[in-house]
C-alpha cells in the first residue's frame, strides 16, 4: 500500500471513530420517552363501605361491606371544591356548592350509575341523613391516607311508617337537605331488613392511593 492509501485509511478510520462516537455520546444522553408502564403512578381515589345492623339487644343481625361509586358530581364537586368553583358543572341543578362530605344516608334502591346525584337518591332514601362521625385513616402520611365516617339510625329512624325498611343502598352526602346536597359516593348491597327496633351503623372509608 502506498503512502497516499495508508493516511487515506487512516483518515477515514479517525472519522469513523469520531462518528460512533458522537452517537453513542448522544444516545447515552437522550432521554427515552415514557410508556405507559415507565410512567409515574397515578392517585387513585379507593372508598369501601361497612354496614351492621343489630337488634334490640345490640347482637348483629346483619353484616355488608363492598367497594363504593365515586359518582360523578363526587369527583366534579372535589375539582370545584380544591381549585375553584364552576371548573366543573355541577349535574345536579339545585345544588349548592360543595361542602363537607360527611353524610350518610341509605335506602331502598338498587340501580347505581355513575350520573346519580341527589336527585335519583332522594327518590327511594329511608329516613334523614345523619351527619357522622370523620377520623383520619393512616394520618401519618404515605399512600392509603384518607378519611373514615361513620353514620349511626337508632331504633324507629328508617322505617318511615312501616314495620320494617329493607336497605339495598347508601350515600355519603355533604348536607342534611334531600333537594340541594351533593352526591359524593353511592352504592347497593344485598337487602338488610331494619325492623323497628333496630338500629344501623354505616362506615364509609374513602381513601388516596396509588396505581
Amino acid at each position: 500500500m502506498t503512502t497516499v492509501n495508508k493516511n487515506l485509511a487512516m483518515v477515514l478510520i479517525a472519522v469513523v471513530a469520531v462518528s460512533t462516537g458522537g452517537v453513542l455520546a448522544f444516545t447515552e444522553n437522550a432521554q427515552p420517552l415514557q410508556t405507559p408502564t415507565s410512567q409515574k403512578e397515578q392517585p387513585l381515589v379507593l372508598g369501601h363501605i361497612e354496614l351492621v345492623a343489630k337488634d334490640s339487644q345490640g347482637n348483629i343481625k346483619a353484616y355488608r361491606q363492598t367497594d363504593n361509586l365515586v359518582v360523578s358530581q363526587g369527583l366534579n364537586s372535589t375539582i370545584n371544591k380544591l381549585f375553584g368553583a364552576g371548573l366543573q358543572p355541577n349535574t345536579c341543578g339545585a345544588c349548592t356548592a360543595p361542602g363537607t362530605f360527611n353524610y350518610v344516608g341509605v335506602g331502598t334502591g338498587s340501580t347505581v350509575v355513575y350520573t346519580d346525584t341527589i336527585t335519583t337518591f332522594s327518590a327511594t332514601q329511608r329516613g334523614n341523613h345523619v351527619l357522622g362521625t370523620v377520623t383520619a385513616i393512616n394520618s401519618g402520611g404515605g399512600t392509603g391516607m384518607g378519611a373514615q365516617i361513620v353514620g349511626n339510625w337508632a331504633a324507629n329512624r328508617l322505617q318511615n311508617g312501616s314495620g320494617t325498611a329493607a336497605i339495598t343502598e347508601a350515600g355519603l352526602l355533604d348536607g342534611f337537605s334531600n333537594s340541594t346536597s351533593n352526591l359524593y359516593a353511592h352504592q347497593s348491597f344485598s337487602q338488610i331488613n331494619v325492623a323497628a327496633a333496630d338500629t344501623l351503623q354505616v362506615t364509609w372509608k374513602i381513601t388516596y392511593s396509588h396505581s
